[in-house]
């Protein structure tokens, strides 16, 4: 499916934590020409809260610090140094901007910032469902072979018996599993099957 690309930000909120100089002057008066919502703050801000923000500028120059995983971050560069590139990366900063800062170039750095950063946690998502799915179906595995050992059965008859019981509980045979190894009874006596087994054993 493709992605839905991001062109309009306005009344998105922007934390601006640059010095106060020339290059924030001019970014600040294009986000708020653009729309954006604008905090104004020192490199050294520290009433940052999580959630409020959408997108955050930060000066690459100096060390700075992710302030929320969640929201893209724009360095600002104003030499190319390795030390100072290698900062930006390390922070997996979503964009930059070159100092100083124009009024031309903002605007894109935006768009690469925004929908480069809901790729990556689009692309998160899709890796913890695999590990979630991946978790699952070694749970399953494990539960059949415990099956296969308590009851005495072949492989496709314990997973019969995990399905059957698991439709019963109206929960997904992953879910059945867990319940499964995490339980110290039969996991037979977990599907309901334990009063069946007393009256079929009753003289």
């Amino acid at each position: 499916m493709t992605s839905q690309i991001r062109s309009n930000f306005r009344g998105a909120r922007a934390w601006v934590a640059l010095p106060e100089d020339r290059n924030r002057e001019v970014l600040v008066r294009t986000l708020e020409r653009l729309g954006l919502l604008v905090s104004e703050r020192g490199p050294d801000a520290t009433d940052f809260v999580a959630g409020m923000h959408d997108v955050v500028f930060v000066d690459a120059d100096q060390d700075f610090m992710l302030l929320d995983s969640d929201v893209p971050h724009i360095a600002l560069i104003g030499m190319e140094a390795p030390s100072r590139l290698a900062r930006v990366v390390r922070h997996r900063a979503a964009s930059v901007l070159m100092k100083p800062v124009r009024a031309t170039g903002i605007f894109t750095a935006l768009f690469l910032a925004f929908n480069e950063h809901s790729i990556r946690q689009r692309e998160l998502m899709d890796r913890e469902t695999l590990s979630r799915r991946a978790e699952g179906r070694r749970a399953v595995v494990k539960a059949i072979l415990k099956i296969m050992k308590d009851d005495d059965v072949s492989d496709d008859e314990a997973y019969r018996k995990m399905r059957v019981a698991s439709m019963a509980k109206r929960i997904s045979i992953e879910e059945f599993a867990a319940e499964i190894l995490a339980a110290s009874t039969s996991p037979m006596r977990l599907a309901g099957t334990a009063a069946h087994e007393r009256k079929t054993k009753q003289p």
